[in-house]
């Protein structure tokens, strides 16, 4: 009796013990430390990263069989030294990166729906950038296609904002999950997802990334060509003529709404059952005022109407560079849903 006791006692304290070790091993990578990780290796168009040229390729599908191509070049030489072309269809914009932000041209002035999407895709460092207003849930881990990942929740007050997952084998993210916003209503983008990575440097970029809306597939981009710079083209970096100048730092304090009222739901457009998702561009400028704002995405006159006169009376704090407030360009959406 006493014999069988003893081993039952041992034999629970090897249970315990492997309990023990299984728990720290869990526990032992924060939610921080995996996206600071990360970060390290894919803001790749950052201090360390070698003179390189890269060209990607974008295609768009409109969820009919449709595609539209599009590309993507970068000419990198330095952090205060780059310039990036992106063209899609008629819309083409250039960028030359200087110390304090960046030299703008394009073909409108304004930056369509598509566009804010597909710099959502290629832009890794916004993607990894963590909000002082949100928290890190714990890191849980999963098996996905073969991949052994660990993923950690971002949240807003007790909301769930977009659950990030990374290669436990690696620490490369291989994907962004966007959850539904208060209203229920379904983010233009509901998954990001990255694959293929090849070294820059000391860095890691994504051969390919795959942006999805719901389960359909909404862009893909691939990379054709990575090449390194061996002598500097120097006309590439001089601003385009008529551009427009946006400061930009690397912690830049995104712009917050302050006073935003609500757009009235038209009675006429209630009875008839009118409603749907309107989004514009918009500049918010230094002082916190919307300027410039142009329909993106409609639903009907009279709800665009009313969208319209709601937005211009919103006020934010706006986006600064340390203690200098600085104008952004801006999506935004309002909806309406009959009751």
């Amino acid at each position: 009796m006493h014999t069988t006791t003893c081993r039952l006692f041992v034999f629970a304290c090897v249970l315990l013990a492997t309990g023990v070790c299984c728990a720290s091993k869990e526990d032992s990578v924060s939610p921080e430390t995996l996206v600071s990780q990360a970060r390290k290796l894919h803001e790749v168009w950052t201090a360390g990263t070698p003179p390189v040229m890269m060209r990607a390729e974008i295609r768009v599908f409109d969820g009919k069989g449709g595609v539209t191509p599009g590309q993507y070049t970068v000419n990198w030489i330095s952090p205060v030294r780059w310039r990036e072309e992106l063209r899609f269809v008629n819309y083409e914009r250039v960028r030359v990166h200087e110390a304090k932000g960046y030299w703008q041209k394009s073909g409108v002035d304004f930056r369509p729906e598509i566009i804010f999407q597909l710099d959502r895709v290629l832009n890794s460092k916004s993607t990894l950038k963590i909000g002082p207003k949100q928290n890190l849930g714990k890191v849980k881990s999963r098996d996905k296609d073969g991949v052994r990942q660990s993923c950690t929740e971002e949240k807003s007050e007790k909301v769930t904002d977009r659950i990030l997952c990374f290669d436990e084998a690696n620490g490369n993210l291989v994907s962004v999950e966007y959850q539904k916003n208060d209203n229920q209503n379904p983010p233009e983008i509901s998954r990001i997802e990255y694959s293929a990575f090849h070294n820059v440097g000391e860095k890691r970029l994504p051969f390919e990334i795959q942006a999805f809306s719901e389960k359909k597939v909404l862009a893909t981009v691939r990379v054709l060509e990575l090449r390194s710079i061996a002598e500097e083209n120097a006309s590439l970096f001089v601003p385009p003529t008529n551009s427009e100048f946006w400061a930009q730092c690397d912690d830049m304090e995104r712009a917050a709404l302050v006073n935003g009222v609500q757009p009235d739901y038209p009675h006429s457009a209630r009875m008839r059952h009118e409603s749907g998702r309107v989004t514009f561009y918009a500049v918010i400028e230094a002082d916190g005022t919307v300027s410039h704002l142009t329909l993106i995405h409609g639903a009907t006159p009279i709800l665009e109407s009313a969208a319209a006169n709601a937005i211009r009376q919103w006020h934010y704090k706006p986006a600064a560079c340390g203690l200098t407030p600085v104008r952004v360009e801006t999506v935004i959406s309002t909806y309406f849903h009959v009751g």
